[in-house]
């Protein structure tokens, strides 16, 4: 369908077949290129966040760079926490119809007390992190464009309305966040 306006009127006109496959085919690649792009950030942590605590020591990591706020173990500990939620959410969006999405600790008030000492050595929760990350990494290479917009109910959100796309997508930008925090809790215990 095509809008075009004449003379203050809008007249809706039906496109030619062949323009409308052609409009189809267009949006398919934008979705897979960005696709693409999404998997390449997912991936990219893998590399990443490992080389950001490299040369840290250990009691470096485990040290909050002030009161209330997280060590690089401790958010190290919860990127983890957050791979097992996302293995569990991406894997019922793909075999249910609609799925009701459950997250362990999904306000974060367990993970420094409960879970972070679980894991007492960082690499060790690093390297679980690694696994559950390349697992959900190659899952997605796997995906079909219809299970893209496959979707799950998701209590944390206010339409209730989550894709795996969307999941996907939004595990990236955590990822950079939390980055982020180790970087500048590991650099203000330089000074």
């Amino acid at each position: 369908m095509r809008v075009r306006r004449t003379g203050g009127h809008v007249l809706a006109e039906a496109m030619p077949a062949a323009e409308e496959a052609g409009n189809d085919v267009r949006r398919e690649v934008k979705v897979l290129e960005s696709w693409t792009k999404q998997q390449a950030i997912l991936a990219e942590s893998l590399v990443v966040l490992p080389r950001v605590i490299e040369t840290a020591e250990p009691e470096r990591l485990h040290r909050a760079p002030a009161p209330g706020e997280w060590s690089a173990h401790v958010v190290i500990c919860h990127l983890l926490l957050d791979e097992m939620n996302t293995a569990m959410i991406l894997r019922l969006i793909l075999t249910q119809d609609y799925p009701t999405l459950v997250a362990i600790d999904a306000d974060n008030a367990l993970c420094e007390s409960r879970f972070a000492p679980v894991y007492p050595d960082t690499l060790t929760a690093l390297g679980l992190w690694r696994v559950l990350r390349e697992d959900n990494v190659r899952l997605c290479r796997s995906v079909s464009s219809q299970d893209l917009e496959r979707c799950g109910r998701a209590f944390w959100r206010s339409d209730q309305k989550l894709s795996f796309r969307q999941h996907v997508e939004s595990r990236g930008r955590h990822d950079a966040t939390h980055i982020d925090q180790i970087r500048s809790a590991l650099a203000d215990q330089r000074k």
